[in-house]
């Protein structure tokens, strides 16, 4: 029987970043990296293969450094952990015994309860390149897509089919809210992504919901709950995902189909011996402290860092809780958030002053692929002035953005922190230092504070 000092089940964000931080703080430990695909594909970089990588192996994470640095990595499926005797038992009956254990089997795509989600052509996205080369192979002759769900993925998958070299004739995004990306950005900046798609060739169906696939066989029509019927010789569906719990369920860990497997914030099952990170793990709300559904790769890569920083350590790091960092790119126009839209803190009752900027993305602004009207808007609880949300849409540099106002958030600066503070800029790269969105967003709402 093989042995390990520390088996690692999932090999993507959670899991990648546990092995590299046991590789920095513990390379005397023997760890193993367990996942049931052949490949670790870039989870964010999947809607790009069918667009602008054109190419299943051009989104493939190498695992040449982890191996150099004495990672054994496994293809295999696990059919359960005995912990009692602390071994993985795998599905072809070999064995692995463990010192410590970081589970992390991410998240299955959410499937809705309509007929016809089992037809040919019919697809989720899955981390397994086998299973995106299908879906490649699927679109290239497709003359009519119907993407379902307006979330991030939704939007990228429906923006990089239409941009395919054999792009399909008509390609429709079909949501259900009033608008795409409606639960993470503020809806101003939705419109904006939805202009975006319809002019680089997707139709884009919002307020509409599915009601039914048909086809013989394989796909051929998507019927929506208003009676008109789309063709389709390809659907994909992003509507979301749940937690993958099935390994932790065989294995007796306690695990909710809705939140995931337990933990504590230093992310601790309830056996001492094993820890969970990423999708799969529980979630709760940085500024709330709720149970929280959001999931993403780099929520996953923290709580992986923070779970193998754990293993030997006698002082336990904890995660702040998930705040929610998101950004997106659609057409020319970047788009990125953190913390509450208005319609989050409106539903959450918060009182806020809204502070917002519009400046160019250069300086001055008729410098060549200057965005004129690049936007921050920033939201402040009114009781105490700390920094709940923000929201950008313009050029590239949005998504740092949004990475400052994420730090801003959890580090509870206030309207008043971040007028005074001082900040790089630079011609090409960001707005004139006197026009700087984030400071004049802020003074914007202080204003409005300070006039109550």
């Amino acid at each position: 029987m093989k042995t390990t000092d520390v088996a690692i089940i999932g090999g993507s964000a959670a899991g990648l970043a546990a092995a590299s931080t046991m590789m920095r703080r513990h390379p005397e430990k023997k760890v193993t990296m367990i996942r049931n695909v052949s490949h670790t594909v870039v989870p964010c970089g999947i809607p790009y293969v069918y667009g602008t990588l054109g190419a299943v192996k051009k989104n493939i994470i190498p695992d040449t450094q982890f191996e150099e640095a004495g990672v054994e990595i496994i293809a295999k499926h696990v059919d359960r952990i005995d912990r009692r005797n602390k071994q993985v038992v795998f599905d072809d009956g070999d064995l692995l015994a463990y010192d410590k254990l970081i589970l992390s089997t991410g998240s299955k795509p959410f499937l809705p309860p309509i007929a016809g989600v089992d037809l040919d052509n019919v697809f989720c996205i899955q981390k397994d390149p086998a299973h995106l080369q299908t879906i490649l192979d699927a679109l290239r002759p497709a003359r009519n897509v119907v993407v379902i769900g307006g979330g991030f993925i939704g939007v990228e998958m429906a923006e990089q089919i239409a941009l395919m070299e054999s792009s399909a004739e008509h390609i429709r995004l079909v949501e259900m809210l009033p608008h795409c990306l409606m639960t993470a950005c503020e809806e101003e900046f939705c419109i904006v992504a939805e202009r975006e798609l319809e002019r680089s060739g997707v139709e884009v169906m919002t307020g509409c919901q599915v009601k039914a696939i048909h086809g013989e066989g394989a796909v051929q029509s998507v019927e929506l709950a208003d009676g008109r019927h789309l063709d389709a010789d390809v659907v994909v569906i992003g509507i979301g995902a749940s937690p993958n719990i099935d390994l932790a369920v065989a294995s007796d860990l306690v695990a909710d189909p809705r939140n995931g497997v337990a933990v504590t914030a230093a992310m601790e099952t309830e056996d001492p011996d094993i820890y969970s990170a990423g999708d799969c793990a529980t979630k709760f709300s940085f500024l709330s402290g709720e149970p929280s559904a959001i999931r993403l790769a780099s929520i996953a890569a923290s709580e992986g860092m923070i779970a193998a920083g754990n293993l030997y350590s006698e002082t336990a790091r904890e995660t702040l809780g998930t705040l929610g960092a998101f950004a997106t790119k659609v057409g020319e126009r970047s788009i990125a958030a953190a913390g509450l839209t208005t319609q989050a803190a409106a539903e959450q009752k918060r009182d806020v002053v809204v502070g917002e900027a519009v400046a160019s993305n250069m300086h001055p602004g008729s410098l060549p692929q200057a965005i004129a009207d690049m936007k921050v808007k920033l939201l402040f609880d009114r009781n105490d002035g700390c920094l709940i949300g923000g929201h950008v849409c313009g050029g590239d540099s949005s998504a740092e953005l949004a990475n400052a106002i994420s730090v801003a958030v959890q580090a509870r600066l206030t309207a008043h922190d971040l007028a005074v503070m001082q900040y790089a800029t630079h011609p090409l790269l960001t707005a004139s230092p006197v026009a700087y969105q984030l400071m004049v967003a802020a003074e914007n709402a202080l204003i409005q504070l300070g006039a109550e």
